[in-house]
């Protein structure tokens, strides 16, 4: 299996946590770009279709002004009427930029003519708006150029007469056009005037009649009459056709306009981008940092724990030789209690046959004395390697009814002389009740011997400041309890070392003074008892760890 060191998952880590935020980005990114720059599009097209149908209208409403002025003009023109030249100051003064009034035949023969005198009509020509005159009513031309060079447009109107159809030819100039097409220009909207023949005959830029087909030329002849964008110059158009003339409005909006709202969106978000992209930056070497740190600590800990696991081993090794031990001597001490038994015998008949000898009964006296003292110190030992084997016994749990009024205090000779070295008083407060309980004697030991040593390891960290007292208590607790408590006026455990005193290897002992189990352990052992391990505990005061048991009837076997 392949293992990591701290510095490859660190890098690892951060990479993902660069990597990983921009994925969703640049997939939001990506799919709102093309959302906005369609909707960008379709609201730049929809703009301008709706713009050229104002120009469109607004022209188409002009020229249909002008047309029906010369159908008022029709009374003026005939025998009885003003002459031409009063309708052309009339048209000039209402329309300016007319150039000149003529009637003509149905053959395009000049009758009448109003206008420069260098024109005289004769540069009058028959041509389309003629026939359509003739054949409509009405005709609107193209802006052309004329004999002279001067741009015009002509419009034509039919009138009737009593000797037959005649047509009335007014000659405008383009300016006007343009001036309209300016007047109502859009900024960053460029608008061009059409003819038949693809010619921009006016421009919201004050063209007339020029052949630079380019302003105008994708729209010809495919998309007359539609929106669209020109991909190959970035240029959106749209275009419609005039009732009148035929004539055709194209609207242009330029890149740099149409891109306008694209480019302050692409800044808004390349600098929400930037910003974002800092903070996961910071973020990720925080988050590094702070996981790199985590992994340390549970290298440390992994460390402490391997040492841990390693110490707890050792001391059960030598929990399992102490056993041993204590079996090896106990099979020597019942040869010396078996021998004192045989001395005690003899002495008894040595004391029988010196009858009244005094000096003989004063020596039997001693020496059986001695046997006494050698009896009790015997007895000692053997009650000492009885303990060492109860506490160290592996095996299932033999539980049994245990009197507390007669184990406590074998399981206090114990630590007598453990307390006795560290000049702590020991107190022993029993009920005057039979408190039995049903629990395995040597796991009930074991808790009670690591609770003791406890209570003597915090009397002796206060440095002798006051003297050591424990005091050891046994009672009912309720009608079907039993309460065990070890009270002791040591140094106390702080308030944010007690959430954690019962963690398997959580120690408040320094480095190799404890590993951190037996509280653990005590507590996993009372559970199984179906018994409850608790403690209060004050700072600088001292600690009461108390044992609750189930309660066996005293009645009961």
């Amino acid at each position: 299996m392949r293992q990591y060191t701290r510095q490859t998952i660190k890098r690892n880590f951060f990479i993902a946590l660069l990597v990983a935020p921009f994925v969703p980005v640049v997939l939001a990114l990506g799919t709102g770009g093309y959302l906005f720059w369609s909707h960008v599009q379709q609201g730049t097209l929809g703009r301008l279709s709706l713009l050229t149908t104002q120009y469109v209208t607004i022209l188409d409403r002009y020229l249909d002004d002008c047309l029906g002025d010369l159908a008022l003009m029709q009374g003026q023109t005939g025998p009885g009427g003003a002459s031409l030249r009063s309708v052309l100051d009339t048209l000039h003064d209402k329309r300016g930029e007319v150039v000149d009034v003529a009637v003509v035949d149905q053959e395009g023969e000049v009758l009448a003519y109003a206008g420069p005198r260098v024109y005289k009509g004769g540069h009058i020509l028959p041509g389309r708006w003629l026939e359509e005159a003739l054949e409509n009513g009405s005709s609107v031309s193209g802006v052309m150029a004329g004999q002279m060079g001067l741009p015009h447009f002509v419009l034509a109107r039919r009138l009737e007469s009593g000797g037959g159809a005649t047509v009335l030819r007014v000659s405008v100039a383009p300016e006007v056009l343009t001036r309209t097409l300016m007047a109502s220009r859009v900024s960053g909207v460029d608008v061009f005037l059409v003819g038949r023949d693809g010619d921009i005959m006016a421009g919201s830029g004050g063209q007339i009649l020029t052949r630079d087909r380019d302003l105008a030329g994708p729209v010809f002849p495919e998309r007359v009459g539609s929106a669209f964008l020109d991909e190959e110059s970035g240029v959106s158009y749209a275009s419609g056709v005039m009732r009148n003339g035929g004539w055709v409005v194209v609207t242009r909006e330029s890149a740099p306009t149409l891109f306008g709202a694209t480019r302050s969106a692409v800044l808004f978000v390349g600098l929400s981008v930037l910003f974002g992209g800092i903070v996961v930056f910071l973020s990720s070497l925080y988050l590094t940092a702070y996981v790199e740190k985590m992994l340390l600590m549970r290298d440390e800990e992994r460390e402490k724990l391997r040492e841990q696991l390693y110490r707890a081993g050792r001391l059960a090794e030598l929990g399992e030789m102490a056993a041993g031990f204590a079996h090896e001597i106990n099979n020597p001490l019942q040869i010396m209690k078996s021998e004192q038994a045989y001395m005690d015998m003899l002495l008894q008949e040595f004391r029988t046959r010196a009858g009244d000898d005094r000096d003989a009964l004063k020596d039997v006296d001693e020496i059986m004395a001695s046997v006494g003292q050698i009896k009790q110190q015997v007895d000692r030992c053997a009650r000492i390697t009885h303990s060492i084997l109860s506490f160290g016994r592996a095996g299932n749990t033999e539980e049994q009814n245990i009197d507390l009024a007669r184990f406590v205090p074998e399981v206090l000779t114990m630590v007598q002389k453990k307390l006795q070295l560290n000049n702590i008083a020991l107190k022993l407060n029993m009920s005057p009740s039979r408190l039995i309980v049903h629990v395995d004697p040597g796991r009930l030991q074991q808790v009670l011997l690591n609770l003791l040593n406890n209570a003597i390891y915090a009397i002796g960290e206060t440095g002798g400041a006051r003297p050591g007292e424990i005091v050891l208590s046994c009672a009912p607790e309720g009608e079907d309890k039993v309460r065990i408590a070890i009270a002791d006026n040591g140094v106390g455990i702080g308030h944010e070392q007690q959430s954690l005193i019962f963690t398997p290897f959580f120690t408040t002992k320094p480095a190799g003074s404890g590993t951190g189990l037996g509280l653990s352990v005590c507590h996993g052992i009372v559970t199984s008892m179906k018994g409850v391990l608790d403690f209060e505990s004050v700072k600088g005061q001292g600690s009461t760890f108390f044992v609750l048991l189930p309660r066996v009837p005293s009645q009961a076997p």
